[in-house]
């Protein structure tokens, strides 16, 4: 439509409104006349009424004096009640019905003479009134008429002067309803006046539009101008897109690639040259007639399922040239898809490396007592079906503490990968596995007899036998072994490594350094188990045990957070027996639950004594769960302490979940649900940690000292190590490492994000009474890292 156009049809709306107002003010201008005529006679109305009111009630008065009269005393009531109201309608004036200029109550105040009036009449009906009420039916009618007589001729006066005041207002709202017309007309002509400027404004409007299309002309110079800025932008995306870790790629619904980076282009190749729009399958079918499958094409193959299916997905893929890649698939609204390939080679390696030290020692990478049981199980199911012989060497280093104490932890882990590597080197024997300490065992070929497994053993003692050179120390160890073997289709794993176990207590029973074949007439080591067992059970009668405090302390401040309670035994006329000899005996005889009782009980009491931010740390055994009831025992200490459950902490072992595991995860889940905190111990060095940190969401991860003390070295044991914090952090889980000696390895651990610590570092286990809420060394260990 044409601005000419607009502009008339405006003319004919703005005429249109003029006739409208005008007709507006003619019906204005009537409404206003009619209504002069109603009110402008209220006021003579209303007194005449009055007056003619007034005049009935003294006929009425007069009518009731004569005699045998039909007016009867009511009536009289009547008419002195409806005066009554004549007055009340004088003083409220309705102004509001009527208007305020015109309102009774104005024409009683416009002369002065008329309130006279209207209270001298309200007192002669008062007093008339009060004779009638005090005086009854026989009032004195003479005397009432009396009293109204004078007010026969101010009644009328009033009455007059209403209708000259009705006279003047009439003639005033006329005057008012002309000067009301007046300003309607100016209304009109001023509608009229602005419908011009109006027009006139369009005619500017279009002037104006002509200058805004030179300022278009104008803006689209600029927007030329931002294209350029535009276009840098781009490449700066370009740049972020080229730069990123991740290969990303972006197809259409028909296969076509719209975005990508370099990193996705390497992946098809080094000769590949890629374009917005080429056909990705097509591509990748190109590449696969002229070379070898490229890494890509390798990925895609696995990818087209999610393609296919239009799901969101991820995957992780081994390739042939060793490389791992983790796919990440999106589907897009409108066909396509969006997917990344990063390559986690590195951190599958370390995964590896997890899963490797799960099933090794961490110190000699010998297999460890996991993977042994694997090994004998799957012998023992392989004896039931050929007869073979199944032989296993237990060997314990002789005089070894004795070493490892006098020159120190470290030098008795060098002596450990000595002995170690000799056990490799010697080509007759098997399996070679570290089970802790310095217990080894070897589980035989199958080829070997037991007359060769007797001299393989011999051979292996002759072999450790010569002189180690240790750190400038020569050292000269011996070792004791035991074999055990079984033919038999019943073959039991757990009882040929009991056999062994037995067969080398008799070994170093007769003097060390000697082999010794399990016979059932070893009475000398059941005798002394038996001893063991006596002394151990009347332990807690006696009062030998004994419960030390490990602190844990916060890594980053060095508070202490809390403290784990370690049993100790102080055997009957001998000294400390280390809890890696007589707990496991424990638990072989059955005592493990009500030591475990014990200690749960004594921990719990002993930390109701410390302040509350304080919690205590106890060590739960597998065989403690396997009652059925360690949810009750648990709330049977911290019941009779006092100890609130949030502030105990129950540390347990990988192996609480291979055994039973469906009926410990439940006790578990009861215990977290009551508030106790639940920690997993040793983490790394026994079972399926990552698929049981799935399956139970533990409070704390505890590391294992073993790769603490390997920390500053770098390697595998630090990429464990940061793995494990990183892993903990991404489950909510809190880390804790043991075995902390150094300053070097708090700091390393403090950088790593490590949540607590743990370690001869800040104090040895102690007795109750020597504790210590507070670490004396916190501002100096903590002024490297702030500075």
């Amino acid at each position: 439509m044409s601005l000419k156009i607009v502009q008339r049809l405006l003319a004919v709306v703005i005429c249109c409104f003029v006739v409208v107002t005008c007709y507006i003010s003619i019906v204005i201008f009537d409404r206003q006349a009619a209504l002069q005529k109603v009110s402008r006679y209220n006021a003579v109305w209303t007194v005449s009424q009055a007056l003619a009111e007034f005049g009935r009630l003294q006929l009425t008065l007069a009518s009731y004096a004569l005699p045998e009269s039909r007016t009867s005393f009511d009536e009289v009531q009547l008419r002195l009640d409806i005066m009554f109201s004549r007055l009340d309608i004088f003083e409220e004036g309705h102004a509001a019905e009527f208007g305020a200029g015109r309102s009774l109550r104005q024409f009683v105040r416009n002369e002065p003479k008329n309130e006279q009036v209207i209270a001298q009449l309200r007192q002669a009906l008062e007093a008339a009134d009060a004779r009638i009420m005090a005086e009854g039916a026989g009032f004195d009618v003479a005397a009432t008429l009396r009293t109204l007589q004078p007010m026969n001729a101010e009644m009328v006066a009033m009455a007059s002067r209403a209708a000259n005041y009705g006279a003047a207002r009439a003639a005033g709202d006329k005057a008012e309803l002309g000067r009301l017309h007046m300003l309607f007309t100016g209304l009109a002509w001023s509608l009229i006046i602005c419908g011009i400027v109006l027009i006139v404004l369009l005619v500017r409007q279009n002037k104006l539009l002509k200058e805004a299309h030179t300022k278009l002309s104008q803006t689209t110079a600029q927007l030329q101008e931002s294209n350029g800025v535009v276009g840098m932008q781009n490449q700066r995306f370009d740049a972020a897109l080229n730069n990123m870790s991740q290969a990303l790629c972006t197809c259409d619904h028909r296969g076509q690639l719209v975005v990508f980076n370099k990193r996705f282009e390497a992946l098809l190749g080094p000769d590949s040259r890629l374009q917005p729009g080429t056909n990705l399958s097509e591509a990748l079918a190109v590449g696969r007639r002229t070379s070898e499958p490229s890494a890509l094409q390798e990925l895609y193959e696995e990818q087209m399922r999610l393609i296919q299916r239009h799901e969101k997905g991820s995957f992780t893929k081994d390739l042939r040239d060793g490389r791992s890649f983790s796919v990440a698939h999106e589907p897009l609204s409108d066909g396509g898809w969006l997917a990344t390939y990063e390559d986690v080679s590195v951190r599958r390696q370390a995964e590896a490396h997890m899963l490797h030290m799960a099933h090794h020692d961490a110190l000699t990478d010998l297999p460890n007592r996991v993977l042994l049981r694997k090994q004998l199980r799957a012998r023992c199911l392989r004896s039931g079906r050929s007869s073979e012989i199944v032989a296993i060497l237990l060997l314990d280093l002789d005089g070894f503490k004795e070493v490892n104490d006098t020159l120190g932890h470290h030098f008795g882990d060098e002596l450990l990968k000595c002995v170690a590597d000799r056990l490799r080197a010697i080509p007759e024997v098997g399996s070679v596995a570290r089970l802790g300490g310095d217990e080894f065992a070897i589980l035989m070929p199958p080829s070997c007899s037991a007359e060769d497994t007797v001299a393989i053993a011999k051979r292996v003692l002759s072999v450790l036998s010569e002189p180690y050179m240790v750190d400038g120390h020569e050292i000269v160890l011996s070792g004791s072994i035991g074999i055990a073997h079984q033919r038999q289709a019943s073959c039991n794993p757990q009882e040929l490594l009991k056999h062994a176990d037995l067969a080398m207590y008799q070994a170093k029973a007769d003097g060390r350094g000697r082999v010794c074949l399990f016979a059932p007439e070893m009475e000398a080591r059941l005798h002394e188990r038996k001893a063991l067992e006596a002394d151990l059970r009347e332990a807690l009668p006696r009062g030998e045990m004994e419960l030390h405090y490990q602190p844990l302390l916060d890594a980053q401040t060095l508070e202490i957070a809390g403290f784990e309670a370690l049993l100790r035994w102080k055997r009957q006329g001998r000294e400390y027996v280390s809890p890696a000899e007589f707990i496991p005996f424990a638990e072989e005889i059955g005592l493990i639950e009500q030591l475990g009782e014990w200690v749960l009980e004594q921990a719990c009491f002993q930390a109701s004594k410390w302040p509350n931010h304080l919690f205590v740390a106890v060590n739960l055994s597998p065989v403690q769960f396997r009652q059925g009831n360690v949810v009750l025992k648990v709330l049977k200490a911290l019941t009779r302490s006092g100890l609130l459950p949030q502030r105990l902490e129950l540390e347990i072992t990988e192996s609480v979940l291979l055994e039973a595991s469906d009926l410990n995860l439940a006790a578990l889940n009861q215990l977290k649900e009551m508030g106790v905190r639940i920690a997993l111990d040793d983490f790394g060095t026994g079972y399926s940690s990552l698929s049981y940190l799935s399956r139970f969401t533990f409070d704390k991860i505890k590391i294992d000292q073993t790769f603490i003390r390997d920390l500053p070295a770098g390697g595998h044991a630090a990429a464990v190590v940061e793995m494990i914090v990183d892993l903990g952090g991404r489950f909510g889980i809190k880390t804790t490492a043991e075995g902390v000696e150094t300053d070097e390895q708090l700091h390393l651990l403090q950088q790593l994000g490590c949540s607590q610590v743990q370690g001869f570092l800040f104090a040895r286990a102690r007795l109750p009474g020597d504790l210590q809420f507070t670490y004396p060394r916190q501002k100096e260990l903590l002024a490297p890292a702030l500075g």
